[in-house]
């Protein structure tokens, strides 16, 4: 949400979302998972407002603890059922189950709704896709572990030891019911990008 003016100060919640990295967090260390019992995982040490924001990089703890959360992704809060906002269109997929239905993978912690249209005003990348927040069916959907590198963490990820299984990241697995609601928005969205586009010619 890189809005903040020249020489005014960032504020987290406000100006940068709390998932945000900053450039005063550029170290790493590996440590027993917090959130996946067993498993070992990429911890990043945690100075948020130290340096500036890097709003193409999320922190990897502070992405994994929303998520597991329930955590906003602007402001760090907690957020509650009935209260939890998305951008199916700028994030996430949908994953075919074992039992060839259809779910949906979230890589994005919730957002309150007052949060979600602030980032929706303030969020160049939003503002560009014109997406509106969007409230899912209340669901926890299951907290799904990833050990592929996260983009841009190549270079840590070479030196750790060869086959030892890291856990980088992790997304929520939502059910059919949550996904055809996304798959519905995701249409909604696409007709209302096209009807813009045919009325601007």
């Amino acid at each position: 949400m890189p809005t903040s003016s020249p020489g005014e100060p960032w504020i987290i919640g406000d100006t940068v979302p709390w998932s945000a990295a900053w450039s005063g967090e550029t170290a790493f260390a590996l440590q027993p998972s917090l959130d996946f019992p067993g498993m070992t995982e990429v911890a990043q040490i945690e100075r948020p407002g130290v340096g500036d924001p890097l709003f193409a990089a999320v922190h990897v703890t502070r992405q994994r603890r929303g998520l597991a959360r329930h955590l906003c992704h602007v402001c760090g809060g907690e957020t509650r059922v009935g209260d939890r906002w998305m951008f199916p269109v700028a994030s996430g997929g949908f994953v075919t189950l074992h039992d060839g239905t259809v779910g949906y993978g979230c890589n994005v912690p919730p957002m309150h709704r007052a949060c979600a249209f602030k980032a929706a005003s303030r969020c160049p990348h939003l503002g560009h896709l014109a997406e509106t927040p969007f409230r899912p069916p209340p669901e926890d959907g299951r907290l799904i572990w990833r050990t592929d590198v996260v983009p841009g963490m190549e270079a840590l990820a070479a030196t750790y030891p060869p086959g030892m299984e890291i856990v980088f990241s992790c997304y929520r697995l939502f059910g059919p019911a949550f996904a055809a609601a996304v798959e519905g928005r995701r249409a909604a969205w696409e007709r209302e990008t096209r009807a813009r586009r045919d009325g601007a010619r």
